[in-house]
């Protein structure tokens, strides 16, 4: 015969089991969601068999949101657009922030508005990507190149001074790697010979210098969006800030054809806007930027350990600036470089030479001028090497790479 007070007794016991597992398993999930809001979210995983350079970061808000842009039905000129606009230009401390079609447009429209044209001369770095000078030549001035300081790689500025002529109307200096230029001692020779100081900020989104972040010394900063930057809206964009409101006006008549209201075009424009679906990702991607800029100052902290006893010359923080480390890039004689890259390669590890020929002796650029003798460029352009760097990078694998070039060092 069946003992119904056992049986109850056992179901009672069995209830008190299922509701103290009910609550170790509530405790386990509330200290998982702890965890997963402690740290931002990571869909990508750096165990790929190839490592590059770089890697763009993609996770799963920024891949909401480009549905709710999709789902929304506006393209062009939205809200995402103004918000994305108004959270950079906050996060700069900039008065106004005008979102472009990409990072050379930026420049452009910048010497446009301030009314560089032919004849004038905007003395530029020649350690750079060809898209730092093209807009000078595309508005009709002429790029006056300038030697570079060979511990941080950007422009020297005690040689723009021998540069400037009557005909000089700028300096464009370029935060390199994400590596602030001295900006304040060229900001003060700006001053002095009443030049206009314009940053090429491209690979530099979160630098600062003295604290401050770079784009804000001049009267305009210019930001590049790249899938290969500090901050990419998976695709082209770009970005102009500045203080200046007349400038700001006009660069938003410019890139949107000329336009001041609706079918009213009061100058000869372009159509250089930023797209909605760009838009939202950046505002996601800005959300995560000082974490990324961390995450690349400890590995390029990693690779100084790594490779503090190699022959190897590490890159070198200018002073006051705060190194985002867009590129990590190493420097040693050509013979070793093209060993060191080859052998990597065959591993599965491909290094970058950011930049091999500098713009002054590009082919186009002989075809226009006469160009200059530029040593610390030209010796640079033989011996850099960019090493992988990007958020998700692990530190077995900076650990891995950087035992495999000193094994190439010997």
């Amino acid at each position: 015969m069946v003992d119904e007070k056992k049986i109850r007794n056992s179901f009672s016991s069995l209830k008190k089991d299922i509701e103290k597992l009910n609550s170790v398993l509530s405790g386990v999930a509330n200290k998982i969601e702890e965890l997963q809001k402690a740290l931002p979210e990571k869909i990508l995983d750096a165990t790929e068999e190839k490592i590059f350079t770089s890697k763009v970061f993609v996770n799963n808000k920024m891949k909401k949101t480009v549905v709710g842009v999709l789902e929304s039905g506006w393209f062009s000129n939205g809200e995402k657009c103004k918000e994305f606009e108004k959270k950079f230009s906050e996060y700069c401390g900039a008065k106004h922030a005008i979102a472009v079609s990409n990072g050379t447009v930026a420049i452009e429209i910048v010497l446009r508005t301030l009314g560089i044209k032919n004849g004038d001369e905007i003395i530029v770095p020649s350690h750079t990507t060809m898209p730092s000078v093209e807009p000078i030549l595309h508005v009709g001035a002429t790029p006056v190149f300038v030697d570079i300081n060979l511990e941080t790689y950007n422009i020297d500025e005690n040689k723009i001074e021998k540069a400037i002529t009557k005909k000089t109307k700028a300096v464009l200096p370029v935060h390199l790697y994400g590596n602030p230029a001295e900006i304040e001692k060229i900001k003060n020779i700006c001053e002095k010979n009443k030049l206009l100081l314009i940053e090429d900020c491209a690979q530099a989104n979160g630098s600062r210098f003295n604290g401050k972040p770079v784009g804000t010394f001049g009267i305009a900063g210019c930001f590049s969006f790249y899938p290969t930057k500090n901050l990419t809206v998976c695709g082209e964009g770009g970005m102009i800030i500045t203080d200046d409101d007349k400038l700001a006006r006009k660069a938003r008549v410019l890139i949107n054809h000329g336009e001041d209201g609706r079918y009213n075009h009061i100058m000869l424009g372009h159509n250089y806007r930023l797209g909605e679906i760009h838009c939202a990702i950046g505002i996601e991607q800005l959300k995560l930027l000082d974490w990324f800029i961390e995450r690349r100052r400890q590995i390029a902290k990693l690779y100084d350990e790594c490779l503090e006893n190699s022959d190897l010359i590490l890159p070198k923080e200018t002073g006051a600036g705060k190194h985002s480390y867009h590129l990590y890039v190493v420097r040693t004689s050509a013979s070793k470089r093209n060993k060191i890259i080859e052998k990597l390669k065959n591993e599965n590890i491909y290094l970058g030479i950011h930049y091999p020929i500098p713009v002054h002796k590009q082919k186009i650029i002989g075809e226009l001028m006469n160009v200059p003798v530029l040593k610390n460029t030209e010796k640079a352009c033989k011996e850099i090497i960019s090493l992988p760097v990007y958020p998700t990078l692990k530190d077995e694998e900076v650990i891995m790479i950087a035992q495999k070039i000193k094994e190439v060092m010997g």
